[in-house]
């Protein structure tokens, strides 16, 4: 197998952000009037459903709560808010194994793609403040925003993937978040999770290097993509 296309998600993947979510989540927490307050294994526990960049999500359980469309749009905007306030203040540093898998597979012809549901805007400032002008050299596709919502086929990955010209098996997604994961392999690409939490994750010691993308299809980091296609004939 070859793969030509690597998604790289960007909380956890190519940024170290869960600190800033954390205070990010905590503030929004404060100024909504919310008694709950985040540890860090909290926000995991949040991230391991709807990854970090929506993980506050997971704090919207009172009926009355949940039922006020505007307070829960004005708790998911406060808390951006001050994630992007975190970012821009501070350049984030690209996490070194990360820019390893990506020299390596640029130097072999590898097309590297970015897919994450942080807002487009914090997703422009992180990458501007870590790569500057090189962002476009760099990455083939940059989609933020992303909604992993939906049927397969009609997703971020779907629409990058029709854009270059490569097909799904030819590709893999490098993310912490399980909506994200699932998006990927339901549509049929090679997945590999280095979330931080939970134990039913499998996910390999230390970042995937390139070298190790052609041991795949053996691989107990991804399902076995051709029991998927069996199965779905």
């Amino acid at each position: 197998m070859s793969i030509d296309v690597i998604f790289l998600g960007l909380d956890g993947v190519l940024f170290d952000t869960e600190a800033l979510h954390l205070a990010a989540c905590n503030a929004a927490f404060e100024n909504a009037g919310l008694s709950v307050r985040w540890s860090l294994p909290a926000l995991r526990a949040a991230a391991a459903t709807h990854g970090y960049a929506r993980a506050i999500g997971a704090a919207i359980n009172g009926e009355v709560f949940a039922r006020d469309k505007d307070k829960v749009a004005a708790l998911y905007a406060d808390k951006h808010r001050h994630f992007h306030q975190a970012i821009t203040a501070q350049p984030q540093k690209a996490l070194q194994a990360a820019m390893v898998l990506i020299d390596d597979a640029i130097s072999a012809g590898g097309k590297i793609c970015i897919v994450t549901d942080l807002p487009a805007h914090s997703t422009s400032a992180l990458l501007s403040g870590c790569f500057g002008a090189d962002v476009n050299s760099l990455f083939t596709v940059v989609s933020g925003g992303a909604s992993f919502e939906g049927p397969a086929g009609t997703g971020p990955y779907a629409h990058a993937l029709a854009a270059i010209g490569i097909a799904p098996q030819d590709a893999i997604a490098i993310d912490t978040a399980v909506p994200a994961l699932q998006a990927a392999r339901e549509l049929g690409l090679w997945t590999v999770s280095v979330a931080p939490y939970g134990n039913d994750v499998v996910r390999p010691p230390q970042f995937i290097t390139f070298d190790a993308l052609s041991e795949l299809q053996a691989s107990p980091y991804t399902p076995d993509q051709q029991a998927l296609q069996e199965l779905a004939a």
